[in-house]
């Protein structure tokens, strides 16, 4: 499913309810077999351990994956900041991502 990388998308955080930022946006770097992908955000994010504009995002549901995306539909998800070249993350959000 490498073919949502480079594709823009818009993310709306659904929890935490307190969510002081706005939607998210931003474009998808890397995508693997549907499973998770990772988007650079357009800002940087500041969650509880890190601060970062790397955004990796998982399916919310068991068997569920990314190939909606592709037909315009919306996907819940979890989300977690990561660090690049490095195994840190912050898990902050669950919203749903649609292509932009």
């Amino acid at each position: 499913m490498s073919f949502l990388r480079g594709r823009t998308v818009k993310i709306i955080v659904s929890e935490p309810y307190e969510w002081e930022y706005d939607n998210l946006f931003g474009t998808i770097i890397y995508d693997r077999g549907g499973k998770k992908i990772i988007v650079k955000l357009s800002k940087t994010v500041k969650g509880t351990k890190l601060t970062s504009d790397l955004l990796e995002l998982t399916p919310r549901y068991e068997n569920e994956t990314f190939k909606p995306l592709t037909q315009n539909y919306s996907v819940t998800v979890g989300g977690a900041l990561i660090k690049e070249e490095s195994d840190e993350f912050d898990y902050i959000l669950i919203g749903t991502v649609t292509i932009d």
